[in-house]
This record gives structure tokens, sequence and C-alpha cells, in this order.
């Protein structure tokens, strides 16, 4: 009971740092780029693009393992909670300030948030998000480093994006300093977490 609770606030957590992100309009995270750009392209919402993204990464792992497995299965309803979550957040959280200072200190909230929430939620031993899922399948079904594999996954969000951008001729969504800021802080964050071997609920 414990990890799940864990595992519920790292969740929610985790979903009001990629909405601060967003909200700072000074460019999302790699593994978000993508879903927030079909968000600006399309009538689509934030939180259904989200769930569109992790319903090919779900088919993808699945094509990788080259069998049918309950966690990954598992990632479904995961997805659908996810993403209506999202939704939510955003329209709570207001949006973004005219103050340039201010939208860099929301930027940095929101890494802050992400970092916590994907390590709170990693430590819970729960269900994973698609997003890591699928880089792990792929760390593990080649035998590559997962930082090796976690940076090409971000990297083929970022160059979807910008395909997506060009194709229909709108301005790079999510694209921006926030996102070189992202790439450089969630990492070592969550490497701190781990060093301290924090944790909001001791089991």
């Amino acid at each position: 009971m414990k990890r799940l609770i864990n595992y519920l606030i790292g969740l929610n957590v985790l979903v009001l740092g990629i909405t601060l992100n967003t909200r700072s309009l000074l460019g999302v995270a790699a593994f978000t780029t993508l879903p927030y750009a079909v968000k600006e392209t399309t009538p689509i919402s934030f939180g259904i693009a989200n769930i569109i993204l992790y319903m090919v990464l779900i088919v993808v792992q699945l094509l990788i393992e080259r069998k049918i497995k309950l966690d990954i299965l598992l990632e479904i309803p995961f997805s659908f909670i996810m993403g209506y979550i999202i939704d939510l957040y955003q329209m709570i959280i207001p949006a973004s300030p005219e103050s340039l200072g201010l939208r860099f200190v929301i930027l940095l909230a929101g890494n802050l948030c992400t970092a916590f929430g994907v390590y709170t939620m990693i430590q819970s031993h729960f269900i994973l998000a698609p997003v890591d899922g699928v880089v792990l399948s792929i760390s593990t079904r080649y035998n590559k480093p997962y930082s090796l594999c976690k940076n090409c996954f971000d990297i083929t969000m970022i160059a979807s994006t910008i395909i997506l951008c060009l194709v229909t001729r709108s301005p790079f969504y999510g694209i921006g300093v926030g996102t070189i800021i992202s790439a450089l802080c969630v990492g070592r964050i969550i490497k701190w977490f781990e060093i301290k071997h924090f944790s909001l609920i001791r089991s």
C-alpha cells in the first residue's frame, strides 16, 4: 500500500511537471514534444495526444518483445489514466505569465517535478510509463545501455516533431531552450534522488 501511494504521488507530480513545462512556453521535455506539437496543430487535446503516442509505444514494445506480457498490457489502462490526468492539470494550471523570469522559474519547477515523479514511480516498482517501457525493451532486447537508448528515443521524438511541423508548415512547437535545459537537468536530478535514496513514504 505504501508503494502504491508513492506511485500515485509520483504520477501526479510527473503530470504537474509536464504541465508546468508546457506553461513556461520555453520548450517542453523531449519525450513530450511530439504530443505537444500534435495538440498545437490539431483539435486533439494534449492528454489525448499523449494517449495516442502511448498506444503506439505499447505496440512497439510488443513487437520488440515478440510476445504478449502482462506488464506491457497494464500500460494500456495507465495510458488512459495518465492522459486524462494531463488534461485535468492543463485545465487547472493557469496560463504562462508574461514575465520571462517567472517563466524560467516555472520551467525549473517543472523539471524538478518531472524528475521527482519519474524517480518515485520507478522506485515504486509498479507499472512503467510506455515511454520508459519502450526504452527498457529496446535496451534489453538489443543489449544496449539504457542511457544510450533513452538519448536515441529523445532524439527520435524531437526529429518526429520537427518533421510534423515541417509537413504542417507550423512553428516548431514545444522545442526550445526549455527542451535543452530539461535534457541536461532531469537526469541529473533523478540521479541525486537515487544517491539520497529519497522517499516520501518509507516501506
